[in-house]
């Protein structure tokens, strides 16, 4: 059977297209987003001063580099696979290079935007701290996006390797070269320089030459791993829904459960087990055991005790901390609509009233935690 590969991609492109301007729609028209536009607008407001708080002993190209680093390197790469495909697309892999070319222009494009706005906030303290000017900027702005480039095509080959730790270690080794090499461009040839010797510069060299060795191994010993990238491409959707139901429900959402039984283990100590109880232990258990609400909160509280600790000012940190708070309250909220959709307590003997007093209780502990977090960070 003849396969059009361009138009097997034009037609999965298109549906993801479809759907994200839908639910991006739903995502516009949403209080929360206009609270993230605010709280982007506060930080451009204060950014210059920001920058004025950094020391003159803070070696800024290095931490730039790590984080233009992290950015770079991590290249989830979205292929539009179905799981249908095992069946009707794996006969045709060795006609589908094609196909898989047009996912690595895509990833490219849209990591690459992601690059390009890191870089764009990070340029300030390039050129105000580290007066940076002229040919360095056009390398500061070549160097990452070339780089965001072979990552993600090195990725895309590592990912052929049947052993996960191996990918990890791969994975590694991309990072240590790309923040050596961000960190030597970054510092003007200056980073790990001993005497005339660019140390910098010769170990990059000798783990690209490396890497790419390793690679045109692996091409041409391993295949596709289709399983695994159906579990990459299904944890970006998944993300993708966590994302949007934080504005409007996701029918084709599915909630991930982790045990976290240290956590667990927590609550039995500071809520003893009673009849009267029985709506928080289920609040609480799932708001724990949900890999969506529990960590979306935590890492609220640390982007938010963040911002609050390089804000200057108490009326900057006041509107940022209340900010987040409404961003915690409606990520909470979103617990309810879930709770409530599914009718996850009709098998319990409790009383829909003695719910909703459950739920209420959870999210003023939740908030009054998120707020004694930020109160305590701001007296800083």
């Amino acid at each position: 059977m003849k396969i059009d590969v361009d138009q097997l991609f034009r037609k999965r492109f298109h549906a993801f297209s479809v759907e994200f301007i839908r639910y991006a729609q739903y995502m516009a028209n949403g209080g929360l987003m206009f609270v993230a536009i605010f709280l982007m607008g506060l930080l451009a407001f204060y950014y210059r001063s920001i920058i004025a708080m950094i020391p003159p002993w803070f070696p800024l190209p290095y931490a730039m580099a790590l984080v233009i680093a992290i950015v770079v390197v991590r290249s989830p790469l979205r292929t539009f696979l179905l799981e249908a495909d095992l069946l009707f697309l794996t006969p045709h892999e060795i006609r589908l290079d094609r196909y898989f070319r047009k996912a690595l222009v895509y990833n490219f494009a849209i990591q690459s935007t992601v690059v390009f706005i890191v870089l764009l906030l990070l340029m300030p303290m390039y050129t105000e701290v580290a007066g940076a000017q002229g040919v360095q900027l056009w390398v500061y702005w070549c160097i990452p996006l070339l780089l965001k480039g072979w990552n993600i095509y090195s990725s895309w080959t590592f990912l052929r390797l049947p052993d996960q730790k191996m990918i990890g270690f791969y994975t590694l080794a991309r990072f240590v070269f790309s923040y050596i090499l961000l960190a030597w461009v970054l510092s003007e040839g200056q980073f790990l320089v001993v005497g005339i010797l660019p140390f910098g510069a010769l170990i990059c060299a000798a783990l690209l030459i490396w890497l790419h060795s390793r690679m045109l191994t692996y091409k041409k010993k391993h295949s596709i791993q289709w399983y695994r990238l159906l579990a990459i491409e299904s944890g970006l959707r998944h993300r993708f829904y966590q994302f949007a139901n934080n504005f409007r429900d996701v029918p084709a959402m599915q909630h991930q459960v982790k045990s976290r039984s240290w956590l667990i283990a927590l609550t039995k100590l500071l809520l003893p087990y009673r009849q009267t109880k029985a709506g928080r232990h289920l609040f609480t258990k799932k708001f724990i055991r949900s890999g969506d609400f529990a960590g979306i909160y935590f890492r609220l509280i640390l982007l938010s005790g963040f911002v609050v600790l390089i804000l200057p000012g108490p009326f900057a940190k006041i509107i940022a901390g209340l900010l987040f708070l409404f961003m915690t309250a409606s990520q909470i909220g979103s617990l309810w609509r879930h709770q409530k959709k599914r009718n996850g307590y009709a098998i319990f003997p409790i009383r829909d009233g003695q719910m909703r007093q459950a739920f209420s209780w959870l999210r003023m502990v939740l908030l009054g935690l998120h707020g004694a977090v930020l109160v305590l960070i701001g007296l800083l």
